[in-house]
């Protein structure tokens, strides 16, 4: 057998001239300001990553203890910290759990009995009263009306044409015609 050399694939040629362009270096710059520059980016990078990290691992803990304070009912002082973590490492199968233990929680609650409300007797009112009228028997046996009646019914009648012709509230129109009455 031959000894077989396994040639390497070259390495992709860098374009110097190219780098050199974006990161804003003149053509003559030496290998030092280009390795200079491309730390500075790499550091510049570098903070945004981390910015974004503690962006992201705050958001994280708030999302994570807004599902603590929704299951508040399910959660104990004691085992806040245990579900926390489990929200953080796995939020959508610590969910799962948390809605079954819930489920499981309500159905062994008793429906609560519904008693039914007591029946109101009706109230009496001004209204009623002038409506159903308590009438003497002696007030049943007479033909024609009273004549508290009949005065009541005449002021009733000219408070409405004096409220007709001169546009007035009913209650002056009432007042008026009961002075006239008299």
């Amino acid at each position: 057998m031959a000894d077989q050399v396994t040639e390497k694939p070259a390495a992709e040629q860098l374009d110097v001239g190219q780098l050199k362009t974006m990161l804003n270096l003149p053509e003559a710059a030496t290998d030092v300001e280009l390795i200079t520059a491309l730390v500075q980016l790499i550091a510049q990078l570098q903070q945004k990553y981390d910015a974004l990290l503690a962006d992201a691992v705050e958001l994280e803990d708030r999302v994570a203890n807004r599902d603590v304070q929704d299951f508040e009912d399910l959660i104990t002082p004691e085992s806040r910290d245990f579900w926390k973590e489990q929200l953080l490492r796995n939020r959508e199968g610590s969910i799962n759990i948390l809605l079954g233990l819930r489920a499981a929680k309500l159905a062994e609650q008793p429906e609560p009995v519904v008693e039914p409300e007591p029946e109101k007797a009706p109230r009496t009112t001004f209204r009623n009263r002038l409506i159903n009228p308590v009438r003497t028997m002696s007030d049943l046996a007479e033909d024609a009306p009273a004549a508290s009646t009949i005065r009541a019914v005449k002021i009733r009648n000219r408070a409405q044409e004096i409220r007709f012709r001169e546009k007035v509230p009913y209650a002056l129109a009432f007042a008026r015609a009961e002075k006239e009455i008299e």
